[in-house]
């Protein structure tokens, strides 16, 4: 990945929506032309009998439910030229797909690789730490961006977007001292509901950890997400699971391992790569040796990559392919951000940093 710059903007949500799409132009043209998701497996599916009943439902829901990011959404997609029923199939991807299982005659998924991210949480008297390593699709590569949102009467948010993507889907931080990290998980049960990336998004405008934690487990979600959330204010960190049906909320002492399966809610079915389990295994095991307590440690384990087949900084080498696109590491005493975006240990200088 190339270095991370930022762009500021303010506004309505549909004035914002249309910068970022302007700014992004040319970087949303590019990945979804190459993103295999959308292109092999949610237009295919748009373009079915089921597929356009699932999306009107969908659309309905989010007008009444999120008139406002959706307004980011229809004006990402105006500003960038690229047309709306893209955009908001890609912010879905994730219901849509699981949905899509569900079938009699699924389609097949082009994208039968992981969905990665690791994460690392300290709390202890010396730190506060939250370290993320963001996987994704290698079409993203170099076209991603910090953004700086200011919407009218509201406070100033921040977070990493992926191009025709609604910001807070990676890592994000807003003014109120609220952070967050996300990890992909893959409940079997999906139905029309509340899509994750919305969410998300809600979550940048939390003022507080209550309101933050209220708004990712809002009734009604149609599939799941790990949300990793802290507070400056509280020094705290807190890790939330949540599948379409309940939720759970742990409070991090010492550290914190996730990656991309539910670990507190182990008896919700759902799918477990051996991606997650292998990174999740071998995060555990130096955890064991060397238990986490500042920076280094933090990096040097997001930096990982014993495993050949599934390393935990991934470089999109069979049979993974996807790959580390970013490394991110709130520090809560500090106070900032730093986000690499090279190898954290071996390129340490390829760092941009953000005060929260």
């Amino acid at each position: 990945m190339t270095e991370i710059n930022d762009f500021e903007v303010c506004g309505s949500h549909q004035e914002i929506g249309r910068a970022i799409g302007r700014q992004f132009a040319d970087s949303i043209h590019s990945f979804f032309d190459n993103y295999d998701s959308l292109q092999k497996e949610l237009l295919p599916f748009y373009h079915t009998a089921s597929g356009r009943e699932y999306y009107n439902a969908f659309l309905k829901l989010h007008r009444a439910h999120f008139p406002e990011y959706m307004s980011e959404l229809e004006g990402m997609a105006r500003g960038a030229g690229r047309p709306f029923e893209e955009i908001f199939l890609a912010n879905l991807r994730g219901e849509f797909n699981g949905l899509m299982k569900l079938e009699p005659h699924p389609i097949d998924l082009a994208d039968k690789s992981s969905k990665g991210c690791t994460d690392c949480l300290v709390l202890n008297p010396d730190r506060a730490l939250i370290g993320h390593n963001e996987d994704g699709s290698t079409a993203a590569s170099g076209k991603m961006i910090v953004v700086h949102i200011t919407v009218d009467n509201g406070i100033r948010v921040s977070a990493l977007c992926y191009p025709g993507f609604l910001p807070g889907n990676a890592f994000g931080y807003n003014e109120a001292g609220i952070l967050h990290t996300v990890n992909h998980v893959a409940p079997r049960q999906v139905r029309v509901g509340l899509g994750r990336h919305f969410i998300a998004r809600s979550l940048l405008d939390a003022r507080t950890m209550e309101d933050g934690i209220q708004r990712v487990t809002a009734p009604g979600q149609a599939a799941g997400f790990n949300f990793n959330i802290g507070s400056l204010r509280e020094r705290r960190i807190v890790g939330v699971e949540v599948s379409p049906e309940r939720h759970h909320v742990h409070e991090v002492e010492n550290y914190r391992l996730h990656t991309n399966h539910y670990i507190e809610l182990n008896d919700v079915e759902q799918e477990i790569t051996p991606s997650s389990r292998i990174r999740l295994s071998r995060a555990r095991t130096l955890c064991r040796n060397t238990p986490p307590n500042d920076e280094t440690d933090v990096l040097s384990l997001l930096n990982d990559q014993t495993d050949r087949d599934f390393p935990i900084y991934c470089e999109a080498q069979p049979p993974e392919i996807n790959a580390t696109l970013c490394t991110a590491l709130f520090d809560l005493d500090s106070r900032h951000l730093n986000i690499y975006w090279g190898r954290p240990v071996r390129d340490s200088e390829k760092c941009t940093r953000f005060s929260l």
